[in-house]
């Protein structure tokens, strides 16, 4: 007749104890996938850095990122807002590499994701400062990203190439000869003719003065 509430009281306790456990499992296998991403463990340059050259800039992770359609890359952003990267990201196991040439001082900013050992994605920025050597050559930066863009790749500081104008195409229109020793003169024939017709006139002169002469000496 006692024996159905110590029954009452185990059933409790161990339904209690299956529902703790239960929990504990549940939050377990939900924390689980969360602690195994991977973490960005060094950088170079490193956040805050003031560097006065750089060539690569590597991100080193806890974790071998996974390499696929470059989905693991870093992009290089510049103080004038365009990109510095010279090609795509490469992974070297849990090593993200992208080399830059690097244009004007100032502070750059790094953004980058990378494909995590566990299938996650992860991401995040940085930014470093850059103040090259005195003399040192600026290379001029890009509108887009090196990788993961659809659009042209241009170089927006870069002098336009101007195309030959038509004027260099076309032969030059030869100048009219001087023809002065060629073609006859019209000034040179009209003073021709008024000099013969000055003589025809003289010599009619000279005629009937001789005339007049002749025939005055007849009358007499």
């Amino acid at each position: 007749m006692t024996s159905h509430p110590v029954r009452s009281i185990r059933l409790a306790a161990l339904t209690t104890t299956t529902a703790v456990a239960t929990a504990a499992a549940v939050a377990f296998l939900a924390a689980a996938p969360a602690s195994a991403h991977d973490n960005l463990l060094d950088t170079v340059p490193a956040a805050g850095e003031t560097v006065t050259t750089v060539e690569t800039v590597s991100l080193t992770f806890s974790g071998e990122l996974i390499d696929f359609d470059e989905t693991s890359f870093a992009q290089v952003r510049g103080p004038d807002g365009l990109y510095y990267e010279t090609s795509c990201s490469t992974v070297e196991i849990n090593t993200l590499n992208t080399p830059v040439a690097l244009g004007e001082p100032g502070t750059y900013t790094v953004a980058w994701n990378a494909l995590s050992s566990d299938g996650h994605p992860i991401s995040e920025s940085y930014e470093f400062d850059y103040a090259p050597t005195p003399g040192a050559a600026s290379t001029l930066g890009w509108n887009v990203p090196a990788c993961r863009s659809d659009e042209e790749r241009v170089q927006p500081g870069a002098a336009p190439t101007t195309a030959p104008s038509e004027s260099a195409n076309v032969s030059p229109i030869p100048t009219p000869a001087d023809t002065s020793t060629g073609a006859p003169d019209d000034t040179g024939e009209g003073a021709a003719a008024l000099i013969v017709a000055g003589g025809v006139i003289v010599t009619a002169l000279v005629a009937a003065v001789v005339w007049f002469r002749r025939r005055g000496r007849s009358v007499r």
